[in-house]
């Protein structure tokens, strides 16, 4: 069991060296073309009101169809490890990217803003899609029981409720502070 977090972390880490690359590569000119780390953009984000409600139910149907469209190819039981590996490097990769792309257009500070745009929904997140992950991985060896159902719903449930309501508050923070 301890290597499949061996497996888990090597499959991330591949993805995420492979935004890095693809990033410093293939999507640099759309890197600095894209506004979504411009000045002005980031100022805008601080000036802005966010309707939390509306937010809320806007990242809930994003985290919760993932969560399905996760549990549902889990399901096709010839591929399933083959479908963890695809997440794990998918997800790898976006935050090889989104860093490298923040590095790129925000320097060194891009690091920090990366952070603050994480922490604290993705520990949840990570706990949350994990369990799923994990399960399927390890299948037909582990079983699905209720502790992984409440488990699964309560970290991402947190992980929802933080990114809707908390994060806003400490990017615009971070965002005044830079």
């Amino acid at each position: 069991m301890r290597s499949y977090g061996k497996i888990f972390l090597a499959l991330c880490l591949a993805g995420f060296v492979g935004g890095i690359l693809y990033a410093n590569t293939g999507a640099r000119d759309h890197i600095l073309a894209a506004g979504i780390f411009s000045d002005y953009f980031l100022e805008q984000y601080t000036q802005a009101e966010i309707q939390t409600q509306d937010y809320f139910w806007y990242i809930l149907s994003v985290r919760a169809g993932l969560l399905g469209v996760i549990a549902l190819m889990g399901q096709m039981k010839k591929l399933r490890r083959w479908i963890v590996a695809a997440v794990l490097v998918w997800t790898g990769f976006l935050g090889g990217l989104f860093f490298t792309a923040a590095v790129i257009k925000l320097g060194p500070v891009g690091i920090l803003f990366c952070l603050a745009a994480i922490i604290p929904q993705a520990l949840f997140y990570i706990a949350g899609y994990g369990i799923v992950l994990w399960y399927f991985y390890s299948f037909p060896r582990a079983s699905w029981n209720s502790a992984k159902t409440v488990g699964t719903i309560l970290t991402i449930g947190v992980g929802i409720i933080s990114e809707s309501y908390l994060n806003p508050i400490f990017l615009k923070i971070f965002l005044k502070t830079i």
